[in-house]
């Protein structure tokens, strides 16, 4: 049975993370890494706004249930294992269950960039949607400029089809995207 059938299966371990849903009770934490990464996610992200407050915060948790509730996407919290730090967020997001399609996206607070978090979580999560939910492509649109984004894509092995020019607005400004993608059959996935 995939995840899609039972929605209680919610929380992934990987070596150093448990990737499970966002809950209320993570507003201040989540806020918190939000505010410490808001000048890098500002750059890359459409959600991400300068100024960002309290406010926004919560009413970027009321969407996460939402599209949890309606399986269009689903986003973890990234909590470290032993310490139980909330360290960013993954997500598995525009999925079309027609199609066995999503895509993948991540961030990671400062504090902890070069650990490689961000390239176990999106392997966790990739795991989760091919083995788990049963998907069978899963893209990844990186933002041109955004090199670290880059790298975890290349770490993953994930193939690059093209240019997405001007494909998203950030911030006022239109952005291009390369698009990458993997497949259930690419490998096997834990």
């Amino acid at each position: 049975m995939h995840a899609l059938e039972d929605p209680s299966i919610d929380e992934i371990d990987s070596e150093r993370l448990r990737l499970r849903p966002l809950r209320r009770g993570d507003a201040s934490e989540l806020h918190r890494a939000i505010l410490e990464t808001l000048p890098d996610l500002c750059r890359w992200l459409p959600w991400a706004r300068p100024g960002h407050g309290k406010l926004d915060t919560r009413r970027y948790l009321r969407g996460v249930r939402l599209g949890w509730s309606r399986r269009i996407a689903l986003e973890f919290g990234l909590e470290e294992r032993t310490s139980r730090e909330l360290v960013g967020v993954t997500s598995l997001h525009r999925i079309d269950w027609s199609r066995r399609c999503a895509g993948l996206g991540y961030w990671i607070r400062r504090s902890r960039w070069g650990e490689g978090l961000a390239r176990e979580a999106a392997e966790a999560t990739l795991g989760h949607g091919f083995s788990r939910l049963g998907l069978h492509r899963i893209e990844i649109q990186v933002a041109v400029g955004n090199h670290a984004s880059h790298a975890v894509a290349a770490k993953l092995g994930a193939r690059r089809e093209g240019l997405a020019r001007d494909s998203e607005i950030v911030d006022g400004a239109y952005l291009d995207h390369v698009q990458y993608s993997l497949l259930s059959t690419d490998r096997v996935w834990p």
